[in-house]
């Protein structure tokens, strides 16, 4: 599915402005919903949709593991696409899902469902997982070789699931939550364990992104970019050892240095 488009361009240099062809991300509409109950639209680039929405349910605890979905159809509409998402029988919208709605710190006026209480039931990880620096840095460079739809618009995210050798799950999207969830999506669908897994984030790691790798008990973040105050202090409630800035030879360890060997 192409996820760039073409424009003309005025392109203002110095000392000139020459009318030009240029790339740009696509941006999409994206509608969900559960036993024909629309639950959000989200803004996203328009790959790995099924995974998207999967992985969505997953973050927002609608879902706790593959059996509870029973099949995903993807439809297109004029301006975007929406999903159909069949659960269990007996699938409710909890009573407070909507009054949770929170307008996220991510790309693409992202939407989360932010629940304190969610947060605080979280448990810390007790993964003897131990990833040597030159694997990160390696890693982090494969994120980046792969990341081929940034190099193209310079618009997109990736994220990634991977062990200390290797990348498992790649996906990109314009917005950093989506490419996380993409991620997670597919492993559920697939059924790619998390567990004592690495996930890398082109994108700032805030506390949601966080709260979605600790649901699926990932013992290890990496970015390229920065954490927010709230991401370290929960990083650290929850035993996660949480890497940023990985450029070049450099990285700041935030929390969890131990796993470092």
């Amino acid at each position: 599915m192409n996820q760039a488009k073409e424009i003309n361009i005025l392109r203002i240099g110095p000392e000139e402005k020459n009318k030009e062809k240029d790339i740009v991300i696509e941006e999409v509409p994206f509608t969900i919903l559960a036993n024909e109950q629309q639950l959000v639209t989200l803004l996203c680039s328009p790959d790995n949709l099924e995974y998207l929405a999967a992985g969505f349910l997953l973050s927002e605890g609608l879902v706790r593991d593959k059996s509870d979905i029973k099949g995903v159809s993807l439809h297109r509409e004029r301006e975007g696409y929406y999903v159909s998402v069949k659960l269990d029988g007996s699938f409710q919208i909890p009573e407070n899902f909507f009054q949770k709605r929170l307008v996220t710190s991510g790309c693409g006026k992202g939407t989360s469902f932010f629940d304190s209480q969610d947060v605080m039931n979280l448990q810390p990880t007790d993964s003897k997982l131990q990833v040597s620096q030159d694997e990160i840095f390696q890693l982090m460079k494969e994120l980046e070789r792969r990341s081929s739809l940034f190099k193209t618009t310079g618009g997109a995210h990736s994220a990634a699931l991977c062990d200390q050798t290797a990348i498992k799950v790649f996906a990109e999207d314009m917005g950093r939550h989506n490419a996380i969830d993409k991620v997670f999506g597919e492993c559920l669908l697939k059924d790619i364990s998390t567990e004592d897994k690495i996930v890398l984030t082109s994108g700032r790691i805030s506390s949601e992104i966080i709260s979605k790798a600790a649901k699926r008990e990932v013992p290890v973040i990496v970015s390229r970019a920065a954490p927010t105050d709230l991401a370290v202090r929960l990083a650290e409630k929850l035993r996660i050892t949480l890497v940023g800035f990985v450029r070049g030879k450099r990285m700041n360890v935030y929390t969890g240095s131990s796993r470092l060997i």
